[in-house]
């Protein structure tokens, strides 16, 4: 998985739109065949695909069925990917006396997931912000032990499933320390189908308020459950992929899978 993640990102850096196959697979040291398999098994997808679509001039866009702007982009009906991971989110009202948390690796970087009796209260990715640091902020007060658990278990489990879907993934309990407006933000994102794009505008209109976009970022920047609620699904309505928490080249990553 350490492999893939540094190749993803290499990939996306050095912006490979002209690699080949063999070319990648001197790069990676494996056969063609391994290659391929590699990217299928994770990301569900050709990796020359991957890095067209990470570059395609529509990766951002929400009316890509109104324009084709490369000849890399494909909107038939079988590249459309509309199953999403279900959440059950809860505001907490009172802080939980223990947390748990551990590390997992994962080929999108190695990630840190936090649970407590209630759901899963964290899941972020490490190379961009210390997981423990930020959970010991929100739970000043909370008992807070490194340990595994079957919910942080399930949890990986959706991420490995998350791009290659295998089986049915029961709903996953969150119970996050939010706001009602930060809840119904996330709520609206974590509906969003794969391959589906809002942009803040569009969630602030569903809520009720167009002139709420500017609080919907806000919202968004906030998430706590990286990929569960995929935050990188929402773009400005310009097109542009914008900022996210755990860096753009990640998010311009997670579009170019989903696409």
């Amino acid at each position: 998985m350490e492999l893939l993640f540094s190749t993803l990102k290499w990939m996306i850096d050095s912006q490979q739109i002209g690699i080949t196959t063999e070319e990648l697979s001197k790069q990676l040291d494996l056969g063609e065949w391994e290659t391929q398999h590699l990217f299928q098994e994770y990301l569900g997808k050709d990796p020359i695909r991957f890095v067209q679509d990470a570059f395609s001039p529509s990766l951002a866009l929400t009316n890509k069925e109104e324009t084709q702007l490369s000849i890399f982009d494909s909107f038939d009906d079988e590249r459309k990917i509309t199953s999403h991971i279900d959440l059950d989110i809860q505001l907490l009202y009172e802080a939980p006396a223990e947390i748990y948390y551990s590390l997992f690796p994962y080929f999108l970087g190695t990630v840190f997931i936090a649970t407590h009796e209630s759901g899963i209260c964290q899941l972020t990715f490490e190379d961009t912000e210390t997981g423990s640091i930020r959970l010991r902020r929100a739970f000043p007060k909370t008992t807070i032990r490194e340990e595994r658990t079957e919910l942080q278990e399930l949890a990986y489990h959706a991420l490995m499933n998350y791009f290659v879907k295998t089986e049915d993934i029961p709903v996953i309990p969150v119970g996050v320390k939010a706001s009602s407006f930060q809840v119904q933000v996330w709520n609206e994102i974590q509906a969003l189908g794969k391959s589906e794009l809002a942009t803040y505008g569009t969630i602030a209109q569903s809520l009720g308020d167009l002139n709420l976009s500017r609080a919907v970022g806000t919202a968004v920047g906030a998430n706590p459950i990286a990929l569960l609620i995929p935050c990188h699904r929402v773009i400005h309505n310009t097109g542009k992929i914008g900022n996210f928490r755990w860096g753009s080249w990640r998010k311009r990553m997670l579009l170019a899978i989903e696409k």
